[in-house]
């Protein structure tokens, strides 16, 4: 099987979306030109029938035909500026963040 894009969801509640929302534009910014491991974007999303709760989504594409997405994402939370950020998101969430892993397998376009 040929290696495939990765993504990850973290769901998490929070009071503060929006430190949530500059804590990703600052990552963005910061990482814009350094080398992310396949890092291909992120989406934060609110749930609508549960005020909140939202959905941090990190997607991963293959860079390296010989590493899969998955493992790029792996190596890419080991980076110290990833450990750091992922510090700093722990203190504006409630609760323990619940994360979930996904290969992806179809894509329009």
């Amino acid at each position: 099987m040929k290696h495939v894009n990765f993504t990850q969801t973290i769901s998490v509640r929070s009071g503060n979306p929006d430190a949530i929302k500059q804590l990703l534009e600052e990552w963005d910014r910061d990482q814009a030109g350094s080398d992310i491991m396949g890092f291909a974007g992120s989406q934060l999303l609110a749930d609508r029938e549960n005020p909140g709760q939202y959905v941090l989504v990190a997607r991963f594409a293959v860079v390296d035909p010989d590493v899969p997405a998955a493992e790029e994402a792996a190596r890419n939370n080991e980076r110290p500026e990833t450990q750091e950020w992922a510090r700093r998101f722990r203190e504006l969430i409630d609760g323990e963040p619940v994360y979930h892993h996904y290969d992806e397998i179809y894509r329009t376009g």
